[in-house]
């Protein structure tokens, strides 16, 4: 089974948790996971993706906790958009990395797609996971279907009734994942995300969820989105439909000829957790199939 190892990773000033599993020589994907930091009623991070990357054969895997989730406290900067962004740039270079495929979820998703905008050089492919961020009218989470979560916010029950309600099947809602939401919401970086979407969500953060998505609309309607992109969405996500993800992939590919949409079956909005082989198969074949038509032999 593949070893994966935590690091500490200094980005810029910030102190940075990732857990990565390196093969020398071997291309990387980047995954990054979703939740807004302070906002999400569950808390999200590096652990959201524990035990369902070991299908992802010859590949250096790279999974980070973001700012303000998991083990990597926010910055002196605002959190935004473009901080965050900015800041998983700054630390593929202090990994040596010029090009990675992205896998996003939620508002990873989102996130991927400003990395695309920004430096699509630097993105040898996204992969878009039930994100409702991204499609157009997006709002993040239903505020029906989050409605009067158990007391206390973040709790272990509170959590899980979060997971159960977002989720299809219900089994990788187990008591080890958790016990690591409960230890990420005991964590400084959850803390002070708490206190800084209080006063900085409506204001700040939200409105740089709209302008990356406006820039990504606007992208589409003139030279499109410079990055193979595919859209993975799940037949069963009660925060988005499968219409959006539909609406989602024709705008993208109506100007990247490599673009595909792929829906996991018998899933919520954990398509990854829910059925990994599925999952694992779609977003290896599409970085592989890119991957190949990058390489010497392909041109």
């Amino acid at each position: 089974m593949d070893r994966f190892e935590e690091r500490r990773i200094n980005v810029a000033g910030t102190d940075t948790r990732i857990v990565v599993c390196d093969k020398q020589g071997a291309p990387a994907t980047l995954f990054l996971h979703g939740g807004i930091p302070g906002v999400t009623p569950y808390c999200s991070g590096a652990h959201i993706w524990n035990g369902y990357l070991h299908s992802f054969q010859n590949r250096t895997l790279i999974v980070p906790d973001l700012p303000g989730s998991g083990g990597t406290i926010q910055g002196s900067q605002p959190l935004t958009m473009d901080t965050i962004g900015q800041h998983v740039f700054g630390l593929l270079s202090a990994l040596s990395l010029n090009t990675v495929d992205v896998v996003g979820h939620d508002l990873g998703g989102l996130i991927g797609v400003w990395m695309g905008l920004s430096e699509p050089s630097r993105v040898r492919s996204l992969s878009i996971v039930a994100s409702p961020m991204c499609p157009p009218a997006a709002d993040g989470l239903d505020n029906i279907l989050l409605a009067s979560p158990p007391q206390p916010l973040w709790s272990r029950e509170s959590q899980a009734w979060a997971f159960e309600r977002l989720s299809l099947v219900h089994t990788h809602i187990d008591e080890p994942f958790l016990d690591t939401c409960v230890a990420a919401s005991r964590g400084v970086a959850h803390g002070k995300a708490i206190s800084y979407m209080k006063e900085n969500y409506a204001r700040t953060f939200a409105p740089s969820m709209t302008r990356v998505r406006n820039r990504l609309w606007d992208a589409c309607r003139n030279r499109g989105l410079q990055v193979p992109t595919q859209i993975v969405w799940a037949s069963h996500d009660p925060a988005t439909s499968r219409e959006s993800g539909m609406v989602l992939f024709n705008a993208i590919a109506g100007q990247q000829q490599a673009s595909q949409i792929h829906i996991v079956n018998r899933s919520g909005s954990f398509p990854f957790r829910e059925q990994p082989a599925a999952f694992s198969h779609i977003v290896a074949s599409f970085e592989d199939a890119i991957l190949d038509q990058h390489s010497p032999a392909g041109c």
